[in-house]
């Protein structure tokens, strides 16, 4: 009686990366975590040697060529640097530029760039942060010219196997690049003031570190809960002459509001600029 070979199973589409520094790697993780596919489905081309050396420590993820990548891949992610897309994209034969979907986290670089270096290609453009190495991501996406329906839902789906993930228009990823993909650093500023701020009064550096980023934590949480309107939050935790209102007066009489708008309106800017880059 013969046997059957047996193939391994697969557990989701097949993904290539074309980069795996801190973004792409976390990318990487949430897919894995998530079990939206399996080691043995990733191919992963990345400059660094030694990246590759920790992906097939850790994973069994074997670096491979740009070429292979695409080859073996459904979709892959262009995860490189804004400034490094260029040379690596130029170069693939065009032949290639149909099997897979793209995925670019290339931060500024539109669509109509993109699509000008992969002929024909399928391609969504999508703009994660930080928060996707601990899988609380937020990343904006918007699908190309060739894109078909399936193709946006199942960027949709790998992106919130990180966090959360919306669609929206290319137009105001520049804003969302501002907001979300900037905003980690700046809310860690804001936090990095309360701690200076606390260390001020008395309390342990390490201490004041832990019950602010506790709060904000905290705070997420609550906020993320359901839709709730901001002002009705802060106003449910302040009480007449208490502690918050003195705080919020002194707050309410800065520059803080203004001073956070100029910082989103740069941080747009300078999108919009890396977006007029050759």
């Amino acid at each position: 009686m013969k046997t059957r070979k047996m193939t391994p199973r697969k557990l989701g589409p097949a993904i290539g990366f074309l980069g795996a520094g801190k973004m792409g790697g976390a990318i990487l993780r949430s897919l894995l975590q998530a079990k939206i596919t399996l080691p043995s489905e990733i191919r992963v081309c990345d400059a660094m040697p030694e990246r590759g050396e920790q992906l097939a420590s850790d994973y069994g993820i074997k670096p491979a060529s740009a070429e292979a990548v695409i080859a073996a891949s459904d979709v892959v992610f262009l995860a490189v640097k804004p400034q490094d897309l260029t040379a690596l994209l130029e170069p693939l034969p065009h032949e290639m530029l149909r099997k897979p979907l793209f995925i670019s986290i290339a931060a500024g670089r539109r669509i109509a760039w993109i699509e000008e270096r992969l002929p024909g290609a399928r391609v969504v453009r999508a703009m994660p942060n930080l928060g996707v190495s601990a899988g609380l991501g937020m990343t904006a996406y918007c699908g190309g010219t060739h894109v078909r329906k399936m193709d946006v839902r199942l960027a949709g789906k790998l992106l919130a196997s990180t966090g959360k993930a919306c669609e929206l228009p290319e137009e105001q990823l520049d804003a969302v690049t501002a907001l979300s993909g900037s905003g980690p650093a700046f809310m860690a500023y804001v936090v990095q003031a309360m701690v200076e701020g606390a260390t001020a009064l008395g309390l342990e550096e390490k201490t004041a570190v832990e019950l602010a980023v506790q709060t904000m934590l905290g705070t997420a949480a609550v906020l993320a809960e359901a839709p709730i309107d901001i002002g009705a939050f802060i106003r449910s935790v302040t009480s007449a002459k208490g502690t918050t209102a003195a705080g919020l007066a002194v707050l309410e009489k800065s520059a803080v509001a203004g001073t956070m708008k100029r910082t989103l309106s740069a941080a747009t800017g300078r999108s919009r600029e890396l977006s007029r880059l050759p």
